[in-house]
């Protein structure tokens, strides 16, 4: 099983324990992940436009994206509780395909970046 990183905002809270894993990502990881998460927060204003969202809240999302920074999959993994919620940060998600190529720090051993990301959506 490929290793899980476990991100919150721009900080990195810790890596999924896994034999390999770094204790404490490299400024390269760090840049990339925080690049991430501006990415989904951008990606999920576009999406809304001009409209306004009625609530917000946290929804975790387990995604894996290639080394290509193509996200090869994105699903829920814990919900908000509001299924228009959770299908915003899901189409957030998409809506960053491609992104940069991951530093190879975060590549599993098949080649893929294994995260799990509380995307936090706003009002």
């Amino acid at each position: 099983m490929s290793p899980r990183v476990l991100m919150s905002g721009a900080v990195v809270f810790g890596l999924a324990l896994a034999s390999g894993a770094q204790a404490t990502p490299g400024p390269a990881v760090r840049a990339w992940l925080s690049d991430l998460v501006t990415r989904i927060d951008a990606a999920d204003r576009a999406q809304r436009g001009s409209a306004t969202a009625r609530g917000g809240g946290t929804v975790l999302v387990h995604v894996q994206i290639g080394p290509d920074g193509a996200v090869q999959s994105a699903e829920i993994e814990q919900s908000s509780g509001s299924p228009k919620l959770d299908q915003r940060a899901l189409r957030a998600l998409q809506g960053i395909s491609p992104t940069s190529a991951p530093p190879p720090a975060l590549l599993s051993g098949d080649g893929i970046v294994d995260l799990s990301i509380p995307v936090e959506l706003g009002h």
